[in-house]
């Protein structure tokens, strides 16, 4: 009997978990991972606006490891021998695996801006975004660095709580030194801008460079006061693979090839946030790449078991994405086209509960 360890619950794990529940194999398989609970980062604009529950935006990795006939174990992974074909946990345990994959996910962290990580509401692991999120309602000026997707969806998402539930005249500002959305287009940038501006959301242009007694200091000399700050700028790597000298980017994020496996060793293989491929290390860190990595990464692992030849990941060029951004409304972006409605929201809403309803097991 072969083992296969699955570190983190993400997107592309959760395929696994949910393929193996329907073609179970003679192979044992363990989860790892530090919460029972993974919690869907698509569904956190609704959390945060107060459209869903905390239950509806997680699922139950023990429930669903309980379907798939595989162990789960509550802990981190610490360190990989890879030579040995072994990883060391939190509690102490020792794992040995034939193959192992990581779906870690990143940290929304910048240890390049001084001042930052002693009050930066960390919100990865995503386990840790429920309980970040009470902070955000008290916040009397709130700053959220980074000018990409998820700031401008947790901007408009929190705006509108406040003006459901809060002080609507409180302070939210996006502080960006890239375009807003940057690389989908003049037209989305724009849209996104005036929305913003339209929602009483300040912007501005230019790079955190430090941050000092409740300021945010811009690379322009502006000085930004703040309560809270979100740094939501890119995603940064675990300290895993470095630490345990397996083969990663300048970045820290295990280097793989075209079939998701570790450029030197192939019994590892790394999706999602915490893998780059070597041959796209543009490929964007979001939950569409890892979804569609799911399909490849369950393939590939029992093929990679029966000694047979493994299929390569394509990434596309385009692909959807349709932010909440409050009060029943929703802005979808495919390549350069943007559109803003209601419909988009609907089709959001849809979408998000079609993924959930997937993973939901209810135990009798």
């Amino acid at each position: 009997m072969k083992t296969v360890i699955l570190a983190g619950g993400g997107h592309s794990h959760l395929h696994c978990l949910l393929e193996r529940s329907k073609e179970k194999t003679a192979d044992r398989w363990i989860l790892i991972s530090p919460s029972r609970h993974q919690y869907y980062s698509g569904m956190f604009s609704g959390f945060v606006e107060g459209i869903y529950s905390e239950e509806e935006i997680r699922v139950d990795l023990e429930v669903l490891c309980r379907k798939a006939q595989c162990d789960f174990v509550e802990a981190s992974v610490l360190s990989v021998d890879p030579i040995q074909k072994q990883l060391l946990t939190d509690t102490g345990d020792l794992y040995s695996y034939d193959a192992a994959s990581f779906d870690i996910g990143s940290r929304n962290e910048d240890p390049d801006i001084p001042g930052l990580s002693g009050v930066n509401l960390k919100i990865k692991p995503n386990h840790h975004f429920p309980s970040q999120v009470e902070r955000l309602y008290r916040s009397r000026n709130t700053v959220f660095i980074g000018g990409g997707a998820a700031a401008c969806e947790l901007a408009l998402s929190l705006r509108a709580w406040k003006e459901k539930n809060g002080d609507p005249g409180d302070s939210i500002t996006v502080v960006h030194s890239s375009p807003l959305l940057h690389g989908t287009g003049v037209l989305a940038s724009r849209s996104m801008a005036s929305l913003l501006a339209r929602r009483g959301i300040s912007t501005v242009r230019g790079k955190a460079e430090q941050l000092q007694e409740g300021t945010i200091v811009t690379d322009r000399g502006r000085h930004i006061p703040f309560d809270e700050v979100m740094f939501l700028g890119g995603a940064a790597a675990q300290g895993l693979f470095v630490s345990s000298l397996i083969p990663t980017n300048e970045k820290g994020f295990m280097l793989t090839n075209a079939h998701l496996q570790s450029i030197s060793f192939p019994d590892l293989f790394a999706v999602g946030d915490c893998g780059t491929l070597e041959n796209f290390p543009e490929l964007p860190k979001n939950g569409v790449t890892a979804v569609r990595q799911g399909p490849v990464l369950w393939d590939n692992l029992n093929r990679f078991l029966t000694g047979r030849k493994l299929h390569a990941f394509q990434p596309r060029s385009r692909y959807l994405s349709i932010l909440s951004t409050g009060n029943g409304h929703g802005f979808l972006l495919y390549g350069s086209f943007a559109v803003q409605g209601r419909w988009t929201r609907k089709l959001k809403e849809r979408l998000d509960r079609s993924f959930m309803e997937k993973y939901t097991f209810h135990e009798k």
